[in-house]
């Protein structure tokens, strides 16, 4: 996996497709878990030197973004409650 001197660039690209999957409401909380490990498990592979690479680059974001757009139940407040 490379593109550009360090290969970043196409780790950043897949990154840019997760985002629109998380921002997208057609697709399934697994397939997007699936592609963030797919992307984690790239990171690693080709930056073994660096392992919080992926959550200092990619991981905050992907999580701000997944309780923006798909917050859990426990996120949101219980409507008619009294």
């Amino acid at each position: 996996m490379s593109s550009g001197p360090d290969g970043f660039e196409e780790l950043d690209r897949e990154s840019h497709r997760i985002v629109g999957m998380i921002c997208s409401e057609t697709i399934a909380v697994g397939e997007i878990e699936s592609a963030i490990l797919a992307l984690k498990a790239a990171t690693a592979a080709r930056f073994p030197e660096r392992p919080a690479l992926f959550d200092e680059t990619f991981g905050r974001r992907f999580a701000r973004l997944r309780t923006r757009f798909h917050p859990s139940a426990g996120l949101l407040p219980t409507l008619g409650a009294d």
